[in-house]
């Protein structure tokens, strides 16, 4: 009798719910400027974005930019611009860019709505490349 009482109480307790399968946190803090290749990072120089406002409340963007290693590269880059709220305003298309061996260069974008709080520029090289 006892052991028919153990494997009820066995039974029982392995018709629990299983608890949900959640997320873990990331452990990187976002950042505004991404690369998709250890590469592109690597042949790149990036400096601190400069943000400012014009007139008209729209958020410009400036990111300094060069290529550091001896060779010409070729780029692309693309703009989302975010609200208070990190909800998407506008993302804009591939924008090829080309920058010269060692030498300074920027890029320089706008928002196309003054409720833009927040940015992030991502690079690749160009499909192909």
């Amino acid at each position: 009798m006892r052991s028919l009482l153990l494997l009820f109480v066995l039974a029982i307790a392995g018709c629990g719910v299983n608890p949900p399968i959640q997320g873990r946190a990331d452990p990187y803090a976002p950042s505004q400027v991404h690369f998709d290749s250890d590469e592109i990072r690597r042949d790149t120089a990036i400096g601190e974005p400069i943000l400012t406002r014009d007139e008209f409340g729209l958020l410009h963007v400036t990111l300094p930019i060069r290529s550091a290693v001896d060779l010409q590269l070729h780029v692309q880059y693309r703009v989302t611009f975010f609200d208070s709220n990190r909800g998407t305003l506008d993302q804009q298309s591939w924008i090829d860019k080309t920058l010269t061996a060692n030498t300074p260069d920027q890029i320089d974008v706008n928002s196309v709505d003054k409720l833009a709080a927040d940015f992030q520029i991502d690079f690749r090289y160009p499909p192909g490349y």
